[in-house]
């Protein structure tokens, strides 16, 4: 297993549609900040669909989902918004859970892999989760998903291209597959150096333990 001395891997699973993966890329960050040579730990964000195959355009709010699809009564669906909210809150977000809505976010997922080519994909996740979550823009068309990815500052002619050459999709599916060999089933879910995929809402120290670790071998 690899050392930090020589370079840590960290594959991180996420979806944008998943308020903990915003919330767990805030506490990636405050873990990074306190690691000695953090500068060696290569983050790999890899793709992970919560609900591959949904709808292209926003649907239903989650608040219905939780109900129809879901069968949340009401009061385990207020439980799950406190938590999102709390969880929010600890790390300065502002979380509407009740009313986002889902849609299929495998371009999504695609323009964070070219964004990583081009040493934008923090910033285009950042921009693409505060999308989402607090301005609740509809985020299935590629025009926006272009528009948002260009204010995070990557060059739209990159994304336009992708989107004509079909470009990162089969990055995409090899992440599903990727998650199927680690024992991924949910996000965000978190593996050091190839190791044993670790899943939840990790905070800070739990993953500043989980990158000491690749220090120790």
């Amino acid at each position: 297993m690899a050392s930090a001395t020589t370079g840590t891997t960290l594959d991180v699973w996420v979806d944008i549609v998943c308020p903990w993966c915003w919330i767990g890329t805030r506490n990636l960050t405050a873990a990074l900040d306190r690691l000695p040579g953090a500068d060696r730990v290569e983050v790999r964000w890899r793709a992970f669909e919560l609900r591959p195959g949904g709808p292209e355009r926003p649907g239903l709010r989650l608040a219905e989902v939780m109900r129809t699809e879901w069968g949340f009564d009401e009061e385990q669906a207020a439980a799950v918004v406190t938590r999102v909210k709390a969880g929010g809150r600890a790390v300065g977000l502002d979380l509407d859970p009740e009313n986002v809505r889902p849609f299929d976010t495998f371009d999504a997922h695609r323009l964070v892999r070219l964004a990583s080519e081009h040493g934008a994909a923090g910033p285009v996740l950042e921009r693409l989760f505060h999308a989402y979550h607090v301005d609740h823009a509809e985020l299935g068309g590629r025009d926006a998903l272009t528009a948002l990815a260009a204010e995070a500052g990557l060059d739209p002619a990159a994304t336009e291209e992708m989107w004509r050459t079909g470009a990162h999709a089969d990055g995409v599916r090899r992440d599903r597959e990727l998650a199927v060999e680690a024992g991924v089933t949910g996000v965000p879910s978190y593996r050091v150096n190839g190791g044993k995929a670790v899943s939840g809402a990790l905070g800070p120290d739990e993953l500043l333990s989980l990158l000491r670790e690749a220090e120790r071998g």
